[in-house]
């Protein structure tokens, strides 16, 4: 009877360092597609909020405004933001109604609905990031409002999306009179704002509506942005200049700018992020444009941050709604 031959041990070392490298091969490829599936998710919620934005337009003749202000000002309790007037056209009819979006403060229906007010949104995440989709309610940066009655803070969902404010520092209302070399570019979103479509003068193809904020990047938060609601909205810049930027609270939560272009480098001490555009897609970030289309912006688009006063780069000329100075996206 003959005996059978078992492998040897070089031989079983060949096999496993085949393995070893197919799995090496693969593993990339696997881990692409997968970030291109996640990719395709993020450019479809995107295409959903911008066209959500078009038939908030048929029913009430404008999109969105940036956020809602109120009277008298108590920016703890929060203002609703663009994401809470759209609720009702991306199939969020009944968390809308339930809020009362139309007659409640944040903070009011944040004391009568908490539960809602803090579920997760899927609508506003992108599933690239990585986040608790609940900002911590310990937060005081913008990020939690505080309810009324009873007092403390909640925090808001999480959202990857925020609007397109201008090319300078975020504000409430952006100045009206820009035009090729002065001072920065109008976006479609800011206080009260009721920008039409056809008030786009430089093409719904060529102008940015939303694009991306993530929660994380290489470690460090960012926090990304919130939806449903705002909570400091007036004056907090440190110099005139800055006088209505909301720096470090409050705006930067549902507004974007290009200041500092799109992916800036990431630091623990580094605020300045949190004006910005950024995303854990490789190179770059996702826009919807006006149109309803949506297109991926490399983080090389041209630029230039010492003048974000100026309309001087393509990347500006994206933002502005009326700026004379129209680039074709790509």
């Amino acid at each position: 009877m003959s005996k059978r031959r078992g492998f040897t041990l070089v031989e079983l070392l060949v096999v496993i360092a085949i393995i070893g490298v197919l799995v090496g091969l693969l593993l990339p490829a696997v881990q692409a597609a997968r970030e291109a599936a996640r990719r395709m998710q993020c450019s479809n919620n995107l295409k959903q909020l911008a066209l959500s934005m078009h038939n908030y337009q048929d029913t009430h003749g404008s999109l969105p405004a940036g956020y809602v202000d109120y009277t008298p000002k108590v920016d703890n309790e929060g203002y609703w933001s663009w994401s809470a007037l759209i609720l009702p056209f991306i199939e969020q009819s009944n968390l809308h109604d339930q809020l009362q979006v139309n007659k409640l403060r944040p903070s009011e229906s944040m004391a009568l609905y908490q539960v809602a007010m803090q579920a997760p949104m899927a609508a506003f995440r992108c599933p690239s990031d990585v986040n608790p989709g609940v900002h911590d309610d310990a937060i005081a940066a913008g990020y939690a409002i505080t309810k009324v009655p009873g007092g403390g803070n909640f925090g808001l969902p999480v959202s990857n999306y925020v609007a397109s404010n201008g090319t300078a520092n975020v504000r409430q209302k952006p100045a009206t009179n820009m035009k090729l070399g002065t001072s920065g570019a109008v976006g479609p979103f800011y206080r009260d704002s009721k920008v039409r479509l056809e008030d786009i003068k430089d093409g719904t193809s060529n102008t940015f509506l939303l694009g991306e904020r993530a929660w994380e990047v290489n470690g460090v938060r960012t926090d990304g942005g919130t939806a449903l609601a705002v909570r400091d909205a007036n004056a907090k810049g440190p110099t005139a200049q800055d006088a209505d930027t909301g720096w470090n609270q409050g705006l930067v939560t549902i507004f974007g700018t290009v200041r500092f272009g799109i992916n800036p480098p990431v630091t623990a001490s580094n605020t300045e992020m949190q004006n910005s555009y950024m995303s854990l897609h490789p190179s770059g970030s996702q826009f919807a444009y006006a149109d309803g289309s949506v297109h991926f912006v490399s983080e090389t688009i041209a630029t230039n941050q010492l003048s974000p006063w100026y309309i001087d780069s393509p990347l500006e000329a994206l933002v502005g709604i009326r700026d004379g100075v129209p680039v074709t996206g790509p």
